[in-house]
């Protein structure tokens, strides 16, 4: 029995990545992580796993040749509850306790979203830049 050939047009390998989007996120986590530094060293070094684990996950994503909509929702909606229950244990171990775990989760999405759609928004910033300096000028 004979297994078809994958061919390169028709399949990527496994494990691959989309640059732009790698590098546009690990570069606008990083400006971002830069700035957390100044307030929080601990919450930065934190901030760094978690843009490190994201990037390569919304990478892997967006390497597939093609997705539905509702990939497309679950590759922003999981790094942005990761970034909640990130941001949730933070204010549980600020106050010291899960005492009050409505608020400490009220406190992880008001500030988990605003960082989240900051990121995303300098990230897609930087994947521009990169996509607008590739292109050949035209003089």
């Amino acid at each position: 029995m004979s297994y078809p050939q994958a061919t390169s047009t028709t399949q990527r390998a496994p494990g691959r990545l989309d640059g732009p989007v790698l590098v546009g996120n690990l570069v606008a986590g990083a400006c971002w992580l830069v700035v957390l530094s100044f307030l929080s060293w601990p919450l930065a070094l934190l901030g760094a796993v978690y843009v490190a684990g994201a990037s390569v996950f919304l990478a892997a994503v967006y390497a597939r040749p093609a997705l539905t909509r509702r990939q497309e929702a679950t590759a922003w909606v999981v790094p942005w509850l990761a970034a909640v229950a990130l941001w949730t244990w933070v204010a549980a171990g600020i106050e010291g306790g899960t005492s009050a775990w409505l608020l400490n989760a009220w406190f992880g999405l008001v500030i988990a979203t605003p960082c989240y759609l900051a990121w995303q928004l300098l990230a897609l910033a930087v994947r521009q830049l990169l996509a607008w300096r590739r292109e050949p000028s035209s003089a």
